[in-house]
């Protein structure tokens, strides 16, 4: 069982500090902001999570206890088609389910069941 924790990321703010005669004093560098989706579709949550480096977390429930699961479905650069993406949720506790990389396309389903969440490009 895979399980990692989502935690909330404060806006980073860059600071630009320029003297009276419009000198550049210093920049401070900041990361680029964190970005957090969510999807849905009925009985299937999921949430995409700005990690690093052009990664991004994935995290996944399953809103009903009927016996199907949520899990994801990717395209990635080169794929024409959708398919199932690592390891399918099925409790209604948010899990950690893998990794993809930015450029892809994520979509949160139930198997067994064939509906999907709106599409998400990263």
């Amino acid at each position: 069982m895979k399980i990692k924790t989502r935690a909330s990321r404060p806006k980073r703010l860059t600071v630009l500090a320029v003297s009276s005669a419009a000198a550049l004093i210093g920049l401070t560098a900041a990361p680029a902001e964190a970005h957090t989706y969510n999807l849905s579709t009925t009985g299937a949550a999921g949430a995409v999570d700005y990690s690093a480096n052009g990664t991004w977390d994935i995290y996944a429930r399953d809103t009903l206890t009927d016996g199907h699961c949520a899990r994801f479905q990717v395209k990635d650069w080169d794929d024409t088609s959708w398919r199932w993406y690592d390891d399918m949720v099925c409790t209604s506790t948010e899990q950690w389910v893998s990794i993809v990389q930015s450029g892809w396309s994520v979509r949160i389903c139930r198997t067994g069941i064939g509906n999907c969440s709106a599409a998400l490009k990263l």
